[in-house]
């Protein structure tokens, strides 16, 4: 189906492809280069522009299309494109150099019109108007997400001394990623001293207005970089009520909206940062976006007010356990508390290999969705590149050497080494294609001195992991029949696999036993892996592996828990989604502590493990599904007699419905009523021994998630004597 571009053309749709309109005549090819696809909204008289989607030698993106041939109007957009052109950010949509042209149609026997036209990246996914019709207002922790995007975007902005003037839900896209894109750069404006000294003589020029988002001072003409973000916050107040900000009454006397009590779930801090935001006169909003994101950061570092109690209450009657308890109370304390409570950070993965080693295949295989092309490169020199991804809040950084081992420039060696050392990364992945051999000695000269620099700049040795990649091309490449069990001969399973199959194995083996040896100096740590994944066929294969291989490397619970909900490996999450049951199931434990216990405390454990849970299988706020899935289960009040099986059964029962996929309540239910038969008996029979029996048992859990998933154990082993 094409569309023809001509304004005036009476046959706008052809149902066949053709080069030229039936029509009119006119080429569907524009400015020879870009296939017209179709319109991207509903063409109306009023409007000044008409928006198609376009193919671009098989890339889609947008193309806008001035109608009117007014002085003002065509300054806008150039200044849109001139804008476009200097921001660089995954939050703002991208403008190649001649993104901007013009174009002379035919509309009618010697009659010529001249159009205007822009070409941008094509932004996937729903404005935040279209997403807020579909959905629930968004949560505290969604709005604390969403607004420092949106902060961070407006901060390149001011800093290049612009204004955009028409921040709303309309304008601000949702990527399937989770990233927000500010569209809509038509309106921005330079603020110069001219500009600046221009407003106070009331001489702005155009005025832009959106009803219920625009400020007082913009619509007088004045507008000052504050007036973003009086619109931000008016969009915010929309986001967490549902409400327009036209629907709310004002207050007399100060002129601020009332509109907190329609978002009863929002704390006072962020509901005060969002007043602020809105305030009547310039002077009384935040000063810039530094100031914002300070007090996001430390509205965000307020650790949870349920998680507080929960500690406080533990950490009270810990003198009145007995011993072995109180020991294993503190190592949850100490150790794995700050995990229930949502504490995380970026964790930074360093990326080694040579030009077709896979590593943009690995990073999408990893993340479960193709995101490289749309990552923010941000260039540190000519060698060393870092990438930021982000899902929901999720966010992974990757520093990328670009492969310099078979270079001779040792300047160039050299400056990759200290570029990845400087960024503190959590862990090397050495990506080569498993049947290449050519580099080995520059890689490891390479490698020896980055990790020697490395130990001696931090202190700690930097893990690798060998990355052995696109098995699937090794002799016979036609042939693909995983899963590979490569080295335990007493299980590997050749009944069923061809002669091609076996040799295609073997052949896997020897190549990898070979890269395993060149290699042993470097790391005895190794994956092999395949990332083919195109729309086309999809032979990935041991990414989960790799994902917990990189899980467990990571050195801290922090950095831990930012990876682990940023990959979409099922394996990973149920791994993280176990270790969270266990705590819950020893905090449960402990606040249902006979005389201790609390019924609303042990509710409050297992209704927060169940949001954890489903959010690290959607990256997404299910509270309302987490609150439905316990009722499903008929979870409605603490079982205070068997809160460590019934948290574990609630655990599992979790995992089941939200993290394996086209589970059903069926199969939760039975995950639940399973668990709880079978680890009631063994913690009764615990009881009856005591509390070193009741210790011993939870010891044998943990010790049980290391073996299986190396997770870090809750207790020291060198401190055993203690109980």
């Amino acid at each position: 189906m094409t569309y023809c571009i001509n304004p005036w053309c009476q046959q706008r749709q052809n149902p066949n492809y053709v080069e030229r309109c039936q029509t009119c005549g006119n080429s569907l090819f524009v400015n020879e280069r870009y296939q017209l696809v179709k319109p991207l909204r509903e063409l109306r008289h009023q409007q000044y522009t008409e928006v198609f989607e376009v193919d671009d030698r098989g890339t889609r993106k947008v193309l806008k299309v001035l109608k009117e041939d007014d002085p003002k109007l065509i300054e806008m957009l150039q200044r849109e494109a001139s804008v476009l052109s200097t921001l660089n950010h995954p939050g703002i949509p991208r403008i190649e150099p001649d993104g901007y042209f013009t174009l002379t149609l035919a509309v009618g026997y010697g009659s010529y019109i001249l159009l205007h036209c822009l070409v941008l990246e094509k932004i996937e996914g729903q404005n935040l108007w279209q997403w807020l019709e579909q959905n629930q207002p968004i949560s505290q922790k969604q709005a604390l997400i969403w607004l420092q995007q949106i902060v961070e975007i407006l901060a390149l902005v001011h800093e290049n001394k612009l204004f955009h003037r028409d921040i709303k839900p309309s304008n601000i896209m949702l990527k399937p990623d989770g990233q927000l894109v500010l569209i809509d750069f038509g309106s921005v404006k330079h603020g110069t001293k001219a500009y600046l000294s221009g407003i106070r003589k009331g001489l702005e020029g155009t005025i832009i207005l959106s009803s219920g988002y625009t400020p007082p001072e913009q619509i007088q003409g004045k507008a000052v970089k504050q007036s973003d973000f009086y619109a931000l916050g008016r969009t915010f107040v929309n986001l967490l009520t549902g409400n327009p900000p036209s629907s709310f009454l004002q207050d007399s006397t100060t002129g601020q909206l009332i509109w907190r009590d329609s978002a009863p779930g929002i704390s006072k801090p962020l509901a005060d940062l969002i007043d602020s935001l809105m305030a009547f006169s310039p002077n009384h909003r935040p000063e810039n976006t530094r100031v914002i994101l300070q007090r996001l950061e430390k509205i965000s570092r307020e650790t949870d007010e349920l998680m507080q109690a929960i500690e406080s209450s533990i950490r009270s009657s810990l003198s009145q356990l007995p011993q072995p308890l109180k020991f294993f109370t503190e190592q949850i304390l100490k150790n794995k508390l700050q995990r229930l409570a949502k504490q995380s950070r970026i964790p930074k993965i360093a990326l080694y290999g040579r030009s077709g080693a896979g590593k943009s295949s690995l990073i999408n295989a990893i993340l479960g969705r193709s995101v490289t092309e749309i990552g923010l490169a941000k260039a540190t020199t000519q060698i060393t590149e870092i990438y930021d991804y982000e899902r929901n809040g999720w966010k992974l950084r990757f520093v990328d050497s670009r492969g310099v081992g078979d270079s001779r420039d040792h300047a160039a060696f050299q400056q990759a080494i200290n570029d990845i050392v400087q960024n503190k990364v959590d862990i090397l992945l050495f990506v080569i294609p498993a049947d290449e051999r050519a580099y080995v000695t520059s890689d490891i000269d390479f490698l020896t001195e980055l990790k020697s620099t490395h130990k001696r700049k931090h202190g700690v040795e930097l893990p690798v992991i060998l990355v052995l990649n696109k098995i699937d091309r090794i002799q016979p490449t036609s042939e693909w029949n995983p899963p590979y069990n490569l080295f335990d001969s007493q299980t590997r399973d050749t009944k069923f696999k061809t002669a091609r199959q076996q040799a295609k194995e073997a052949n896997i083996r020897d190549c990898v036993m070979a890269r395993i040896t060149e290699y042993k100096t470097l790391s005895s740590m190794y994956v092999y892996i395949c990332t083919l994944w195109d729309e086309y066929d999809d032979k990935r294969y041991n990414i989960e592996e790799l994902a917990l291989r990189i899980y467990k490397c990571i050195p801290d619970e922090a950095g831990k828990q930012g990876f682990g909900g940023a990959t979409a490996a099922i394996t990973l999450k149920k791994a993280v989604a176990r270790d969270y049951t266990f705590v819950a199931a020893c905090l449960a434990f402990l606040a249902g502590w006979f005389p201790f216990g609390d019924q609303k405390g042990v509710l409050s454990i297992q209704r927060r493990l169940v949001s954890m849970i489903a959010q690290i299988a959607t990256n997404a706020d299910q509270s309302n599904e987490a609150e439905k899935l316990l009722r499903q289960l008929g979870v409605q009040q603490a079982d205070t007699k068997s809160p460590l099986s019934t948290t574990l059964a609630i655990g599992e029962a979790a995992i089941r419905y939200f993290i394996e996929q086209d589970s059903t309540i069926e199969q939760a239910q039975q995950a639940f009523t399973e668990e709880k038969e079978r680890r009631e008996p063994e913690f009764q029979e615990a009881l009856k021994g005591g509390t070193n029996k009741v210790v011993s048992k939870l010891r044998e859990i943990d010790q049980e998630l290391y073996e299986r998933y190396g997770l870090p154990r809750m207790y020291e082993d060198d401190k055993d004597d203690i109980l």
